[in-house]
């Protein structure tokens, strides 16, 4: 959740007149405007959700006079990967494997930190030509 207390400050970009700042819930109106969106409760109920998961940062850019003129979201991927382990756990799973492409070294690195050991996955692709394919 965003913290009142400790608001992140407004950032003025060098050589321009956009500040950056971290979104709030009162953005969405302009976000709406901005992002061409219809103004609906499920855009609203989506935008609160994702100001209020710390896996997510939303910050908004605004010109001069304070309009909103740019938006950007991030999603952090561990949090993602403790996500699906509290999920997995809730659903009484008692193992997480995770396939990481070979080339993905942050995500291997992200997961060995995180308690998950390095094994052997065997994998193949199968043909479509068997009956009862589509």
């Amino acid at each position: 959740m965003l913290n009142a207390a400790t608001p992140m400050p407004a950032r003025l970009l060098p050589g321009t007149g956009v500040r950056v700042r971290r979104g709030r819930r009162r953005d969405l109106p302009q976000l709406q405007v901005v992002l061409g969106a219809p103004a609906t409760d499920r855009l609203e109920r989506f935008y609160r959700r994702i100001l209020a998961d710390l896996g997510m940062d939303v910050y908004v850019a605004e010109d001069p006079e304070g309009a909103i003129v740019g938006v950007v979201s991030l999603a952090y991927r561990r949090s993602l990967v403790a996500f699906a382990e509290e999920r997995a756990r809730r659903r009484g799973c008692c193992r997480l494997a995770a396939w990481v492409e070979t080339g993905d070294g942050e995500l291997r690195a992200a997961l060995i930190a995180r308690g998950y050991r390095v094994g052997e996955l065997l994998t193949t692709d199968l043909a479509l030509d068997r009956p009862g394919a589509a």
